[in-house]
Order: structure tokens, then sequence, then C-alpha cells
């Protein structure tokens, strides 16, 4: 089949060269309804804008792309470094690209990186079972590594999710917790909540605890970039209403630290006492927490180690020009800490102080 150039996409979408470009590298600077039109052709065609650079084999880039959500949690920021400091052991540099959760901006990234001939990328998605980024990825030879995804089609780094949270249900409920709430954010952006509701739901069922309304928020990064600064009061509502009740939980967990935070904030706000009247915790044991007080309890994953394993698996599969298998999947252990704001539930719940 012979080589699709750019002329191709803009005859097959109708039209100029100079639009192609634009939608690949200022897409911004087109209108949906064109830019629309211009990515189903490139789908449509399996075009790779550096097919010809990538077919030449002696002009070796030396850069790793990296796709994350953002920088605003913690969490990927330190993955970004083992991935920055492994990837500079091994010659290599990075060039991140960041998303704010839209599966526009993950496939345009994509995009890009692979215009600029990078050797392999290492990619946290939405949802790798419906990817459009990982679509168009699965179209071209450069390896690829999800960082935190869980999905047996691809080659992924992460922790069980779902079986810690499992875990975290019953150690709650041998502390005497009976009523336990969880925070999480949007489900359908991000498979890792998805993953930590199921092990809450899995978790209660298996302790013989009728599970409370999942409450969904926006990410902390989400809600600073779509409201004003004050919304944040306006997203934890629910939680607050929920901490106000008579039949309050005595238990909440966070489905990532920044929203446990969120929590713990919300209920001292409300005037309950964390531990004592309710025990708050997270999930991804971020750094910042140890800063904190009460320090929040958190089901903790290695975030640099995750960084470093991606590379490791992408330079080995670059030394040997081949993609990364699935197979090749690394679940690495995760751990409870409990620090302070976790305990026995209360004998006898205080009532609301409002």
């Amino acid at each position: 089949m012979a080589n699709i150039g750019i002329l191709d996409v803009a005859r097959a979408a109708q039209v100029s060269v100079a639009t192609v470009s634009r939608v690949l590298n200022e897409p911004e600077k087109v209108g949906e309804k064109t830019r629309l039109r211009v990515q189903a052709a490139i789908d449509a065609l399996a075009y790779e804008p550096n097919a010809s650079a990538r077919s030449l084999r002696s002009q070796r880039s030396r850069v790793i792309g990296v796709v994350l959500p953002t920088l605003l949690n913690p969490v990927f920021a330190e993955c970004l470094k083992g991935i920055a400091d492994t990837a500079a052991r091994g010659g290599y540099a990075i060039l991140p690209f960041f998303t704010d959760y839209h599966l526009e901006r993950e496939s345009q990234a994509v995009a890009l990186l692979l215009a600029s001939n990078v050797e392999g990328i290492v990619l946290v998605v939405s949802n790798p079972a419906h990817s459009p980024a990982l679509g168009r990825l699965n179209k071209t030879r450069c390896p690829y590594v999800l960082a935190y995804n869980l999905h047996p089609e691809h080659p992924c780094v992460t922790v069980n999710g779902e079986q810690a949270m499992i875990e975290l249900i019953g150690h709650l409920a041998r502390q005497g917790h009976r009523r336990i709430a969880m925070v999480s954010g949007h489900l359908h952006v991000s498979d890792r909540a998805q993953q930590r509701s199921r092990g809450y739901l899995k978790g209660m069922d298996k302790a013989g605890l009728v599970p409370m309304p999942l409450l969904e928020v926006p990410f902390m990064d989400q809600g600073e970039q779509e409201q004003a600064p004050s919304s944040e009061d306006v997203h934890l509502a629910s939680v607050a209403r929920l901490l106000r009740q008579p039949e309050r939980p005595t238990a909440m967990i966070g489905s990532n630290d920044l929203i446990a935070i969120r929590c713990l904030r919300t209920a001292q706000q409300i005037g309950l006492q964390v531990p004592n009247d309710i025990s708050v915790i997270g999930f991804d044991g971020i750094a910042l927490g140890a800063e904190l007080f009460p320090r929040p309890a958190t089901i903790a994953q290695p975030n640099e180690e995750i960084g470093r394993q991606c590379i490791g698996l992408l330079l080995e599969a670059v030394a040997q020009q081949k993609t990364v298998p699935a197979q090749a999947s690394v679940l690495l252990p995760y751990t409870f800490s409990p620090g302070e704001s976790c305990a026995p539930a209360p004998c006898s719940p205080r009532a609301h102080p409002g």
C-alpha cells in the first residue's frame, strides 16, 4: 500500500494542506466542524504524520513523549519525575503534553508526538477501552506504555485499584464502620475512578454492608479551570449535606488524595472532628499529605516507580525495534498508610454540631 501523505488527507477532507497542518499543530485555530472533518480523514486513511521520518531508522530522536492529564494533581508530577529521571539516565529527553482529561486533547497530543518522531510514548488516557488516542497509536509501530490505566489489551504499569479498595473496606469494617461513603471524581473521565468505585461496591458487599450512593465531584483541576475560585464549596455541597444528616457516614473515602483532602476540609468546616467523628481516607499516597494535619490516611501507590517502570519497558522495546506487548504489563504493590485521619468507628456518633 502506498504511503499516505498530507496531500491525501487534504483531498479526502476537501481542505487545503495548510488547514491539515493547522489541525495537527494548532488545532485551537481551526473551527470545530473543519477540525472534525480533517480528523475523520486522518483516521480513515490511517495517516501517520511522521511516517517518512520514522522510516529513516538512522535518524533517532532520542525523545520520549509523555501524555498526562494534569500536573495540578501531585500524583502525576511524582510519576513525571520517575519518567524524566529514568529517561535521562538512558540518554533520552522527554516531551510532555497535558490533556486536562479531554479525549480530543489526548488524540491531539498523540498526533503531535508522532509528528515529532518520538521513539516511544508514556501516556495516561481517560479510558483505554475506547480511547481514540490508543486507536491512533495502534495503527503505528510506535511503542507505548500506559501509566495508571489497567486494560488487558494494552501494556500498563499500575496498581490494582479495585482490589485495594476491597481490602480498605474490609479494614474499615473490622474497625466497626458500617456507614461508609465514597466520593469520586467523575467516572466518565477516569477509568481509575471506575476501578475504585467497583472495588468500593464489591468491598461493601463482601463485608455485608449496604453501600451509600456514590457522590461524584469534579477533579480539583477541572473545578479550578471551569469555575470561579469559590466554586470548591459548591462542588462539595453534596458532601456537606451528607455529613449533616442524622445517619451520616462514620468513614468517607475519596477516590484520590486531593478529593479526600477536600472532604476532610469540608468535615472540619461544618464542625466535625477528624478522625473522632469521621474517618477520611484517600488514594494515591502523594507526598504533600505528609505536610497536612491531620495527615490523611491513604492507599499509597509508588508513583515515581510507575514512571520508572514505564520508561524501562519503552527503552527495552526501542532497543529491539518493536512495540511493547500487553503481556509485559506490570502490577506494582500498594500499601495502606493509616495517617492521622482514620480511626475505629465512634461507639455513639456525635450529632452534627450545626
